[in-house]
């Protein structure tokens, strides 16, 4: 027998649907259950699954939308980030072309609670600071019986998300009487390793994955178990800028310098910018990535019946993500306006066509490997006490560790050559998606295009990157629900408590080691171990300025390991990761407790559901972070910089609390049949970002001039508080065909902005402005020497003022030297703002012809907007963007086909640049993804199925203020599979 928890009403069927009953089964269907000698047949396929998902929108009290699995283990599309972003409302980020975090109504992955079988789960990423961001890419979909994605705020939901709380529910074996078992094959083939430069990673690529369950004993007894591998190697092929500094005519010194080069006649000033900025490129370059992913998943789950009110249920959980990626990137950095030799700036007050003197093309080769593994062990138990009354109980203790896969703990190592034969250097983007580069080379390569030779080649240095990150959540949850009926007034009480102890750790530490610095006696060591790429029309071809525009269509290429290997031995270094330098702690308890009253009623004639509840949160936070102190500015090289920091850290040790009452309203009121309006007040919460909750002050290792960071965390912050309305207007009008409108309005406060305050520390000074760095400008124009930071520093070296540090030789600070002006960062709660929108759907099928539609859109604006001719640090919400999907789908006669457009609008992605040297902002361009599928059924137990994603290939495009100030631009490919899968 099918163990379903006894149910009064419709709205109490919802209720349960939401916080995760057992069995997706309302009451009435319990009462008009067949008897065991009933032949019962289970209806599957993209229609099936629809229904369900409409049916918990329909019955649940608040905004709800799902997606239901069209089979067992057949979850509409192998990734549950994809799959959500067909759902009105949501927008999904992307890593190398797979759908990874999730933006609801605005909101990005921060500010949207993920449940998991409605658990909070803990995080991880191998960064030097813990996130909330859960990544959809480390769950496997094959064991996803369900996704709802609540929009409004519940007093019987988990604190958390102000975009929406996303629950993810797997399945249980007492959801199937008897025996289910299937096991799916695919093969994927990642175009992009086919398109890739050196043509690295396999074409094909497996994928299995299996579910078995079944019930003993008279259904007593459950037994589940599910599992899935999944490899994927692809290439991705970009161009980058890696930021626009920001420079303005009240600066004395640039304002000099750009008068003299006006009227020289070496820069044309357009400029109509108001407030007299100018932007200038940094680095410009292409970048190959060999990624290798791997992909293990499991779940076993065992349920027990002693009687026919209890059930007791245990669960354990197994993620586990490995990583391996090789970039292969070149190009050629831009130092200043200090280096420059001709200019043009055009209208926006950006530098679109420069020409420096000098440099080198330089040649970075990267390793990153990470492994993220999750762990969750869960005890559940639910019992009808009787008729009216019904308790559970829920516990999980769930972990997520995330370390660097390299030797040594490391998560990221790079070793820098660069090519010397430049006589001067030029990126124009005053007319093409990607900036051309183009050279004027000292001794061209005559009867060739190659006027780059191994020997012009040098060696800089090598970084290691460490990084590690542990999350642990322990969550008790007590729930009952007690049926009063009191018509009119009350049907069901529903209570709960709560304890949620989350605690994250994250370590980090960065460490260079010289290759020799560039120094010119060095000049051809590397000869034999460089390999010319030659590259092809296709190389980027999709934008303007790639393919055929690529002026230096070649680089050299070369052995990571091979070189380290080599360097240490020539240079005596050992290029290993430094301790930890980063290691922050933060603990946050929270205790909680809920009411919640619900009643069913009529009101002329119309049915009225109505549900009223209040949630209280008590939550105490713990920061801890190593505290380490800079001791010196060191210039390293040319282009090079370092702030050396003592070898004595402490740990700080800072405590906060804050309390929250969130209170929510649903009534749903049927006003003819199946014509329902909803209103939806509640209010709901985001807790603060962790990166910005440390208990340290840092200051930036590579302190370039114009990049003088610090950061100063701020563990007192407080939540992020959301008052939400929701208005909607629903028509189910046939089954599994509705249409719907609703309106939504979110007054949020306590946003953070980051407020930057120049900073000095007496003990830290600048030798790139002191006394010694001017003489050698004087005497460099003396000469007729442009005075690039190159040659200012070979020129101190050569006269002396380097100092001989470890093996290398430097330009250390010194008391002559004016104090370093550093730009701190520090959070605070400073900001409010407005979202509001409309989400417009419409689902049909036509009759029993097989064919069917769904179409949806989301069109939402917020008071705030980023003014992209302010360069002072300045609040705005990224992620706000308008969004619409349109589906296309045939079920019938055992075939499904589907064809689904995702599009979304251009949006501020994000506030910041590493190299702009002051708040920056990044919007990614609108971008449409049409992905396909198709299965057949060959008989009751097989069948066969072929998908695509992004079969039209779209690019993406990352700018800054402006259009022409690229940051980013990233070829499309498409991704196909085929596959079988059989049911025993």
């Amino acid at each position: 027998m099918k163990h379903t928890m006894f149910t009064k009403t419709k709205l109490a069927a919802s209720l349960s649907l939401v916080l995760g009953a057992a069995a997706l089964i309302p009451a009435q269907a319990a009462e008009e259950a067949p008897a065991d000698d009933t032949e019962v047949i289970q209806v599957t396929g993209i229609r099936s699954s629809q229904a369900k998902a409409m049916d918990l929108k329909r019955t649940s009290a608040g905004v709800v939308d799902a997606i239901s699995a069209e089979d067992i283990g057949k979850f509409p599309d192998t990734n549950l980030a994809e799959s959500l972003q067909r759902i009105t409302g949501v927008s999904i980020d992307r890593v190398n072309g797979e759908g990874s975090k999730v933006t609801v109504r605005g909101f990005g992955p921060d500010f949207n609670l993920v449940l998991f079988n409605g658990r909070t789960m803990p995080t991880s990423g191998t960064a030097s600071e813990s996130t909330r961001s859960f990544d959809f890419a480390n769950i496997a979909s094959e064991s996803v019986a369900e996704v709802a994605v609540s929009k409004t705020g519940r007093a019987d939901l988990p604190s958390g998300g102000i975009g929406a709380t996303i629950d993810i529910r797997t399945a249980r074996p007492f959801d199937n009487d008897g025996l289910v078992a299937t096991v799916t094959g695919k093969v994927h083939h990642d175009t992009s390793v086919d398109d890739s430069v050196d043509g690295n990673g396999d074409d094909y690529t497996p994928e299995v994955s299996g579910i078995f369950s079944n019930t003993f004993m008279d259904d007593k007894i459950g037994f589940g178990v599910s599992a899935s591998y999944k490899k994927r190697d692809s290439t991705i092929t970009k161009a980058g800028i890696d930021g626009w500094r920001q420079f303005n005519t009240e600066d004395s010194a640039f304002a000099g310098w750009l008068e003299g080069k006006v009227a020289a006649g070496e820069v044309v000033d357009e400029n109509q910018n108001p407030n007299g900025n100018y932007f200038y490129a940094r680095n410009m370059g292409f970048s190959s990535t060999d990624v290798e992913r791997e992909r293990y998943n499991a779940q076993v789950v065992f349920q027990y019946a002693p009687m026919d009110n209890l059930v007791i249920t245990t669960d354990y959980t197994y993620s586990k993500l490995e990583d391996e990626s090789f970039v292969d990137s070149f190009g050629l950095w831009f130092q200043g306006y200090n280096s420059v030799d001709t200019a043009h700036v055009d209208e926006n007050g950006t530098f679109d066509v420069v020409t420096e003197f000098g440099g080198d093309y330089s040649g970075t080769m990267s390793m990153e490997a990470s492994e993220n593994e999750n762990k969750s062990l869960g005890l559940n138990v639910e019992w009808q006490v009787n008729d009216d009354l019904e308790l559970s109980f829920d516990a999980h203790d769930s972990s997520a560790e995330s370390n660097g896969a390299l030797s040594n703990g490391t998560n990221r190592t790079f070793f820098i050559k660069g090519g010397f034969n430049f006589d001067k250097k030029t990126y124009d983007a005053s007319s093409t998606e990607i900036p051309t580069l183009d050279a004027v080379f000292t001794d061209p390569v005559p009867g060739t295009d190659v006027n780059l030779l191994p020997e012009h080649y040098n060696s800089l240095f090598a970084g290691m990157v460490a990084a590690k990150n542990e999350t642990d959540v322990t969550q008790y949850q007590f729930d009952g629900s007690y049926f009063i009926d009191i018509p009119g007034i009350v049907d069901t009480i529903e209570f709960g408590v709560a304890y949620t102890d989350m605690e994250t750790r994250a370590w980090g530490s960065y460490d260079q080691q010289s290759a020799g610095w560039y120094d010119p006696a060095n000049l051809g060591i590397w000869e034999e171990d460089m390999e010319l790429v030659l590259l092809g029309n296709d190389f980027l071809g999709d934008f303007s300025g790639g393919g055929n525009d690529i002026r230096i269509p070649y680089y050299y290429t070369y052995n990571q390991k091979t070189s380290m290997a080599k360097a240490e031995e020539l240079f005596g270094v050992q290029y290993v990761a430094a301790p930890w330098q980063d290691d922050h702690t933060v603990q946050e308890e929270t205790t909680s407790a809920y009411i919640q009253l619900s009643v069913e009623t009529e009101v002329m004639e119309m049915p009225l559901n109505v549900l009223l509840g209040g949630r209280y949160e008590q939550t105490d936070v713990t920061a801890s972070s190593l505290q380490t102190v800079a001791e010196e500015v060191q210039w390293i090289s040319g282009q090079e910089w370092f702030t050396q920091k003592s070898e004595e850290q402490t740990y700080t040790n800072e405590t906060s609390d804050y309390s929250e009452f969130l209170p929510n309203l649903d009534i749903n009121l049927e006003i003819v049949e199946d014509l329902i309006a909803r209103v939806s007040l509640s209010k709901t919460i985001t807790r603060p970002t962790l990166g910005q909750m440390k208990a340290t002050n840092s200051l930036t290792n590579q302190p370039k001039p114009g990049s003088r960071t610090g950061f100063s965390g701020n563990p007192g912050l407080e939540p992020f508080s959301s008052d939400n309305l929701d208005l909607s207007l629903e028509y189910y009008y046939d089954e599994a065909s509705y249409v719907s409108a609703g309106w939504f309005n979110k007054d949020v406060e306590n946003f953070l902005q980051t407020t930057i305050s120049e900073v000095q520390y007496d003990d830290l000074r600048d030798p790139y402005i002191g006394p010694r760095a001017e003489l050698a400008r004087s005497e460099l124009a003396a000469d007729g020497v442009p005075a690039t930071d190159e040659n200012v520093f070979q020129w101190l070296v050569d006269n002396g003022y380097g100092e001989q540090v470890g093996d290398n030789t430097v330009i250390r600070q010194s008391d002559d030297d004016p104090v370093v002006t550093w730009l701190v960062n520090r959070p605070n709660n400073v900001e409010d703002l407005r979202t509001h929108g409309w989400e417009i759907a419409w689902q049909h099928w036509f009759w029993d012809t097989g064919f069917g539609f769904q179409a949806n859109a989301t069109f939402v604006s917020g008071d705030t907007e980023y003014d992209v001719e302010a360069t002072d640090e300045q609040f705005a919400l990224p992620g706000l963007s308008d969004s619409a999907n349109f589906s296309v789908f045939y079920d019938k006669d055992g075939l499904q086909a589907r064809a689904a457009y995702n599009w979304r609008d251009d949006f501020l992605s994000a506030t910041g640049q590493a190299e702009a040297g002051g708040p920056a902002p990044q919007f990614t361009e609108s971008y449409g993804q049409l992905d396909i599928s198709v299965s057949y059924e060959v008989n009751d137990q097989l069948s066969i199925f072929f998908e695509g994603l992004n079969v039209l290939e779209e690019e993406q495009r990352i700018h800054g203020r402006y259009k022409e100030q690229m940051l980013s631009a990233t070829q499309g490919s498409a991704r196909y599979a085929v596959g079988a899968s059989y049911k025993f």
